[in-house]
């Protein structure tokens, strides 16, 4: 507590003991974790982000379950799995809410290890009927601690991992042009 730590300083100190940089920052104060009734599971989802930093597609696992007297759902999100059947064996996990309305859903997150770190996803839902939507990830970075936004898909299906699935995922230029435009990131992209 005597210094300020940058946040190159807190990455490399994760890297030297194997942990994540949001666990050095995490509070061991338990009441602070939110927590979240599960009821009756109702599906499993499958939400795909590309990493530019290491190259590859993020894969995570959401589940969501039935809340008794609500319009929402609790839900758990397995984030960054190394194997979808296995969504225990991830970097973070999160629980929280989601609600759905016509053409949006909202989904809002804590993770369950270190409580600063809260995320919300937003989908737009297409006209089309379709088992996949496109939407954006907010929150602190589990990785370095800092604001960010990611494209990603939610897939009511497992998505096979190729060209076209990065592609969808990357940020093309109109997506650039449009924020430069008006200093904001959207996602104007459906899936057909």
């Amino acid at each position: 507590g005597m210094i300020a730590v940058d946040v190159v300083t807190l990455e490399e100190i994760a890297k030297v003991l194997k942990v994540s940089p949001s666990q050095l920052l995490s509070s061991t104060d338990e009441k602070n974790v939110n927590e979240y009734q599960k009821g009756e599971f109702l599906d499993r989802q499958y939400m795909y982000a590309y990493d530019g930093r290491s190259n590859k597609v993020l894969k995570s696992v959401i589940e969501r379950y039935k809340l008794p007297d609500t319009e929402e759902h609790g839900i758990q999100m397995f984030y960054d799995v190394k194997d979808l059947q296995n969504p225990g064996d991830c970097k973070a996990l999160y629980a929280g809410i989601n609600k759905k309305y016509q053409f949006v859903e909202n989904y809002i997150l804590q993770n369950q290890h270190n409580p600063i770190e809260h995320t919300s996803i937003c989908c737009i839902n297409s006209l089309h009927r379709t088992t996949r939507k496109m939407g954006m990830i907010t929150g602190l970075s589990y990785k370095t601690m800092l604001p960010t936004a990611m494209k990603i898909m939610i897939s009511s299906t497992v998505v096979k991992e190729n060209e076209e699935l990065v592609e969808s995922l990357k940020l093309t230029k109109e997506d650039i042009r449009i924020s430069k435009k008006y200093n904001l990131y959207t996602i104007d992209q459906f899936m057909e």
